[in-house]
């Protein structure tokens, strides 16, 4: 406990875990697990409330345990266990308190329906200041009363870097993320396969210069296998892909691929403008993340 050598023990139900922000708001200090577990006069694997003698040790009993019999505990003795212990009959309990940690499924104490556990990411903050600094600072407002009060603060902050690591874990694949088209770092994505035969590399060079006045494009313009370059690609995610090959070349066309994969086209090289202006068209009408 944060501030005291004393060890708490919270006593609860062997199917839950401790809540530990629960915890710290119980008895008003940050926890820490232990780390010294040698100074401490307990049987570790074997620590139990019935006859658990040990001054330096704070106590506690969670709400899952209340009106609970025929249970199992450590009996405070190395290799050792009680069973059939009653919460009632064999424990001193004067409080309980909630400091269990919610599982799926578990009953809800307001509607009484089933909970459901899901996976988040923490975008913001809200914290909740009371008087904390308005007394710290003496700052004061004149009630209805005429009486001085402290007003009480609150304040709020959006991670702004955050929101990548949202918008990843809502859009993505099993190759790399799928950025949505309107905050990607870039729009259009070139790959120059086999840029060394015939007029690919001058092709993609042409293709590059037509996009990147318009959108934010990038080029791959490396000797690598196709295969490299497109495992590459799914792992940056930008939305558009132009595919730039020598078959394609020789036929005056090249390939639009969307990183989604829900489109993939063949397109004549003169109408690559308007069919890249297309499908960011169609992209930018997906804007739920």
């Amino acid at each position: 406990m944060e501030g005291s050598d004393k060890v708490v023990v919270v006593f609860l139900r062997g199917d839950y875990e401790v809540n530990e922000a629960k915890l710290c708001n119980h008895i008003g200090e940050n926890v820490f697990p232990l780390a010294a577990a040698q100074e401490v006069q307990l049987s570790f694997g074997c620590i139990g409330p019935y006859a658990l003698n040990n001054k330096d040790v704070q106590v506690l009993f969670d709400v899952s345990l209340e009106g609970e019999a025929d249970m199992v505990c450590g009996a405070n003795e190395a290799g050792f266990h009680y069973k059939g212990v009653s919460v009632a009959r064999d424990l001193r309990v004067e409080s309980f308190a909630d400091l269990y940690k919610v599982n799926d499924g578990d009953i809800c104490p307001e509607c009484g329906g089933a909970l459901r556990l899901s996976r988040g990411i923490e975008v913001g903050h809200v914290f909740q200041l009371g008087g904390k600094y308005t007394k710290a600072m003496d700052m004061t407002y004149t009630d209805e009363n005429g009486k001085a009060q402290h007003p009480i603060m609150g304040c709020y902050g959006i991670g702004v870097g955050r929101m990548i690591s949202c918008i990843i874990e809502a859009r993505h694949d099993d190759w790399g993320p799928v950025w949505p088209y309107s905050v990607a770092p870039w729009q259009v994505h070139i790959c120059a396969l086999n840029r060394k035969k015939g007029n690919v590399a001058q092709a993609a060079e042409s293709v590059y210069d037509r996009l990147k006045g318009k959108y934010e494009t990038i080029l791959d313009d490396r000797d690598a296998q196709a295969g490299i370059q497109f495992a590459d690609a799914d792992l940056l995610g930008v939305p558009i892909r132009v595919i730039v090959s020598p078959k394609n070349i020789e036929n005056g066309q090249v390939e639009i691929v969307t990183r989604d994969k829900s489109i993939k086209e063949i397109v004549p090289l003169e109408q690559l403008d308007e069919a890249v202006e297309k499908v960011a068209a169609a992209l930018m009408d997906k804007l739920t993340i």
